[in-house]
């Protein structure tokens, strides 16, 4: 576990992330590049989503030529609406792509009425 100061210290950027919304559920998909699954961390908590994944940096005697990839873990964080079910959220993790899965609660959930 990470100190308030530590977190604040460490260097984030925030994954890409796809947002989809299905009736009974809405699923967020972020792409977590050079993570691996033990290095993801998914967390609800007064009323927010967050996503962190840490990526292992390489180590070695040679200097970079070119650096596109950020030395940085990745970071989002999500406000969770009401017609979430906070208590029923899971999470895969695939080919690099985190997946996280948050169920409807019942009300928000469509619904047939019948007409009498």
């Amino acid at each position: 576990m990470t100190t308030a100061t530590e977190e604040r210290t460490r260097r984030y950027i925030m994954p890409r992330v796809n947002v989809i919304e299905e009736p009974e559920r809405v699923r967020i998909e972020a792409e977590l590049a050079g993570v691996s699954k033990g290095n993801v961390d998914v967390e609800v908590k007064e009323g927010e989503l967050t996503l962190i994944g840490h990526r292992e940096h390489p180590d070695g005697d040679g200097r970079f030529l070119l650096r596109e990839r950020a030395l940085a873990d990745y970071r989002r964080v999500f406000t969770l609406s009401n017609a979430v079910d906070a208590e029923h959220v899971n999470a895969a993790m695939k080919d690099g792509v985190l997946t996280v899965t948050l169920p409807k609660t019942e009300a928000y959930k469509p619904r047939t009425i019948e007409i009498t």
